[in-house]
């Protein structure tokens, strides 16, 4: 008896229904890769850090249309208040619930099953369709690698954005900042050097800064997410060190040395302060070690593209609107190749990392039918 191939609402179950936290998707890479094979892709693998990558080859040659969406699923936060199994994958209300549904395991189902229904008489070219690992901690890490190994002409990934096409992105940024004192007793606290007054400066300063604006991201961001001193606990002692997280959320004009700079200007003059871009890694699935550092630029696409999907996503019947995402995305890895690069998917942010997570199986078909003419509208 011939097996079926997984619908979009079967494959955004069946990824639902296994965890696949950041470092552990090999679930979930499992059931992608076996839908991947099952929908007829000419190659389907994992590389060296778990990333499942499967290529569709055409009639004809063409470009490479390379279509990304992450298996990892943030941790379920305040178990006692979901009212649905976060793994379940239930089927109600006309909506698949648990944690991924709508971030990002509905838009990775709609993004396999569209790239699959293409005719391979209409396709000139490839369709390259990655499912990466570790976007939620170390975003666009993974993706950076599959790019490296497979360079693409065209790059769609899937995030919730309510099937908006996203045309622009924020970048983002993780600064950490290191303070040193000289420790003494709280009782004669004029024979130390207090490092947390050291870092109340930065933060005053920080605070201070008057941060640009754009008409389509708003404003950037700079906010303060951690600080500690050291001893701790530090009772008696004025403390020696301190450190303290920032993470920035900056314009696509901000470029790594430009962040350099503006840091450097902050901590000037204030002796024992020295800073630096937080470094990331992750053990994967399969062993290997996964490192980045915490930058990731800002990027908007090209205006004719834009025009050019735009008309193909509406002349479908689908919003044809666009969306520019004030968080990070896999996107940025592709943008920073000069690869034009677009953000699309079913669901909405709003929906993402909450308590009884959810997608509408309405979105996820219109998301199967957007990623199809996305595709269509990429090789002509």
């Amino acid at each position: 008896m011939k097996k079926l191939a997984p619908s979009v609402l079967s494959l955004c179950q069946q990824l639902v229904r296994v965890p696949s936290f950041s470092g552990d998707e090999k679930l979930a890479a499992d059931i992608a890769a076996r839908a991947l094979r099952d929908l007829g892709f000419d190659d389907v693998r994992a590389d060296t850090y778990g990333n499942v990558i499967a290529i569709r080859r055409g009639a004809r040659p063409g470009k490479t249309i390379l279509l990304d969406a992450h298996l990892d699923v943030v941790p379920v936060t305040n178990r006692d208040e979901w009212t649905r199994d976060p793994f379940s994958g239930e089927l109600a209300d006309g909506k698949v619930w648990g944690r991924g549904a709508c971030d990002d395991k509905g838009p990775l189902a709609a993004m396999i099953c569209a790239a699959a229904s293409i005719p391979r008489a209409e396709l000139a070219g490839q369709i390259i369709v990655s499912a990466s690992v570790c976007e939620e901690n170390l975003t666009g890490a993974a993706f950076a690698h599959i790019l490296d190994q497979h360079p693409a002409d065209f790059v769609i990934v899937g995030e919730p954005t309510e099937l908006k096409l996203g045309v622009a992105q924020k970048g983002r940024a993780g600064i950490v900042v290191h303070a040193r004192g000289k420790s003494a007793h709280t009782s004669r606290p004029e024979l130390g050097d207090n490092a947390v007054y050291k870092m109340l400066e930065v933060v005053n300063r920080v605070r201070a800064l008057e941060l640009p604006s754009d008409p389509q991201l708003g404003r950037s961001i700079i906010e303060l997410t951690e600080i500690v001193s050291e001893p701790l606990p530090g009772a008696g002692f004025v403390p020696h060190a301190c450190h303290a997280r920032f993470v920035e959320r900056m314009l696509p004009e901000a470029s790594r040395e430009h962040i350099g700079a503006q840091w450097n200007d902050i901590v000037a003059g204030i002796a024992g302060i020295t800073w630096e871009f937080d470094e990331l890694a992750q053990r994967c699935y399969t062993g290997a070690m996964l490192a980045t550092l915490d930058f990731i630029a800002g990027w908007r696409a090209n205006e004719t593209w834009v025009g050019k999907l735009c008309d193909a996503l509406r002349a479908a019947g689908l919003p044809g609107e666009t969306f520019a995402a004030p968080f990070g995305t896999n996107a940025s890895a592709s943008a920073a190749c000069g690869i034009p690069t677009f953000i699309l998917g079913p669901g909405s942010i709003e929906q993402a990392h909450i308590v009884d997570e959810w997608i509408a199986v309405e979105e996820l078909a219109m998301g199967e039918r957007a990623y199809r003419e996305l595709i269509r509208a990429a090789i002509r």
